[in-house]
């Protein structure tokens, strides 16, 4: 009787070692703890196009000035509760910055297309760039909206879009199905009919209030 939880051990030590590696590059680098210049908290930091940038929340002043020197003046913010935002709001317009949050839901329940698509469309407005986008822990509701920046305006595949996500640690475990089954239903060719038409007003000016929602389909 006691051979079989000896058989057991194997199994479990190679569970627990299969959720620390990464599931897409095992030999990559920790990106949980790289950050992007010294003394910043950043991590899973990216450059996803010219003037566009994701990772993890802001935390510190070397986070915000790292931001700075990218010539970032607004922060797109991802949460479920836009109101839950009043220290990063201030750390922002401390340094010179706008932030704008936009609510994301993270959950079984999938996100709102126009919750997504306002996103995308602040992220691909060149008016509002440099612009640097992040969720809590740049993971989850950023690697979305990455894989369907990556999709939508540069013309990856679905494959390499989800390859890239999962890298950056993207999590499709039930309690967040619904962002995978977001990516799914919105990643099927012919891609354009996803893609957002987006009307925006100018964006505001440093330390005015955030812009309205994006016009269009919705």
């Amino acid at each position: 009787m006691r051979i079989f939880p000896l058989l057991l051990l194997p199994l479990l030590a190679l569970g627990c070692r299969s959720v620390a590696q990464s599931p897409v590059r095992n030999n990559a680098p920790d990106i949980r703890r790289i950050h992007p210049a010294p003394s910043t908290a950043i991590v899973r930091f990216q450059e996803l196009d010219e003037g566009v940038y994701k990772g993890s929340k802001p935390k510190n002043d070397a986070d915000y000035e790292f931001l700075k020197s990218k010539g970032v003046k607004y922060i797109v913010e991802l949460r479920l509760f836009p109101g839950l935002n009043l220290v990063e709001k201030k750390q922002a317009k401390d340094h010179g910055m706008i932030l704008i949050t936009v609510t994301i839901n993270a959950s079984p329940f999938t996100p709102e297309e126009r919750h997504v698509n306002h996103v995308l469309c602040l992220l691909h407005d060149p008016r509002y760039h440099p612009v640097y986008f992040h969720c809590d822990l740049g993971r989850d509701r950023a690697m979305l909206i990455a894989g369907l920046y990556g999709m939508y305006y540069r013309g990856i595949s679905k494959g390499e879009a989800y390859r890239e996500m999962k890298h950056y640690g993207f999590k499709d475990s039930w309690t967040l199905r619904g962002l995978r089954s977001y990516f799914e239903k919105h990643s099927n060719p012919p891609i354009e009919r996803y893609v957002p038409h987006c009307s925006l007003p100018p964006p505001p000016e440093t330390r005015q209030t955030a812009p309205l929602s994006p016009g269009g389909r919705l």
